[in-house]
């Protein structure tokens, strides 16, 4: 076989240790020199469509200074194609002979499930850690913005109002009057037995107003304006708009989250009082048709079962709620790292966070006012 470098490398009686030199010509090769990372592409485009073809061929490796792992897979790889290695040194045999393969280590299921375990809980304290310095940054320019009107932005606060409040409202209405009427049906269902079916009034004015309006309307504002509020900030963040506004000397805190915090504060209340209200409409609903008690019986009721304080617990939570939900969604919302799946990801972890957070607020709470007998 001819080579265009033959001459060249046949004048080279002692290479450096970084270069190869193949010698001999026809069916018979010898390399000179080290066989490595450095080399290997060159050896491999000089005896390509040598090894390819079917006369049976020998290479001469006796010369061989170094040989690494990559040669060593090339030379394997020679072989396995018919080609005759000769001369091997007795301190290659080991390399040649165990056909190195990438070793693939196997680790125990219990241990997979250790490391596991041990990244939940990094990322777990990690994500606690930034919420609660999110929380306090968002808390100090919100008040700072109440104090100082003249940084207010009405026109974006409206916006938000009107897509996370005004525009919730049909869903919200509807997921109210159902969980009324399934409360309601379970209730009749349960106290039938009993005698105390007229109790199913009772339970479902006080769990709306209370509980199932309020956490009902969180965690739907949390899966509708938490993720677009973290899918709006992420990919701003991939079109380096964040960044712009640093530059230009504005902080994003200051244009991004403040009026969002502020409409969801505004909204979430008085979407809930809305869930109440929707509520108490499905409890009358289910109470006509399960037990013939009439609209206006129902709302006869009404004061003897609940009072101001039930409805003080709901609404109380409600503003509480907003808060978190707006700070995760900008926490999440930066944390996009500058493609489409990172902002997949990141808005389907801001909506599992918030809702983990106002599930745990409001467990909090319960005890909370249960040890205050509120």
């Amino acid at each position: 076989m001819d080579h265009p470098h033959e001459n060249a490398q046949q004048a080279s009686t002692h290479p450096s240790q970084s270069t190869i030199v193949i010698s001999g010509d026809g069916d018979h090769l010898a390399l000179t020199g080290s066989l490595g990372s450095a080399t290997l592409s060159e050896a491999t485009n000089s005896l390509a469509g040598w090894s390819c073809s079917g006369v049976s061929r020998s290479l001469d490796v006796a010369r061989l200074d170094n040989l690494d792992k990559a040669g060593a897979l090339f030379l394997c790889s020679l072989r396995d194609k018919g080609v005759e290695l000769i001369g091997i040194r007795a301190e290659h045999h080991a390399l040649l002979d165990r056909k190195i393969r990438p070793e693939v280590e196997s680790v125990p299921r219990w241990r997979l499930y250790a490391i596991g375990l041990g990244k939940g809980g990094h990322e777990a304290r990690r994500d606690l850690s930034e919420i609660v310095t999110f929380v306090g940054r968002t808390a100090s320019w919100t008040v700072a913005a109440l104090i100082h009107p003249k940084y207010l932005r009405p026109a974006s606060i409206a916006r938000h109002i009107s897509e996370a409040g005004i525009q919730a409202l049909p869903i919200i209405g509807v997921m109210a009057v159902m969980i009324a009427i399934v409360i309601g049906y379970q209730g009749v269902a349960q106290l039938h037995p009993y005698g105390s079916e007229g109790l199913t009034i009772n339970m479902v004015a006080v769990s709306v107003l209370r509980e199932m309006g309020v956490l009902i309307t969180a965690i739907l504002v949390a899966g509708r304006s938490g993720s677009a509020f973290t899918a709006e900030i992420g990919v701003m963040q991939t079109r380096e708009e964040v960044d712009a506004l640093n530059v230009m000397g504005v902080e994003p805190m200051q244009v991004l989250v403040v009026p969002r915090v502020i409409a969801l504060v505004i909204a979430l209340p008085l979407l809930a009082l809305f869930a109440d209200i929707m509520g108490l409409v499905g409890g009358a609903a289910i109470s006509q048709f399960l037990l013939g008690v009439s609209p206006t019986q129902y709302l006869a009721r009404l004061p003897h079962v609940v009072n101001g304080g039930d409805l003080f617990v709901g609404l109380f939570k409600a503003p509480i709620f907003a808060f978190f939900i707006a700070v995760i969604g900008y926490m999440h919302g930066l944390r996009v790292s500058g493609s489409a799946e990172s902002v997949g990801r990141e808005t389907t972890k801001a909506v599992v966070s918030a809702i983990f957070v106002v599930l745990a607020l409001d467990a909090l709470f319960s005890i909370l006012f249960e040890r205050l007998g509120i």
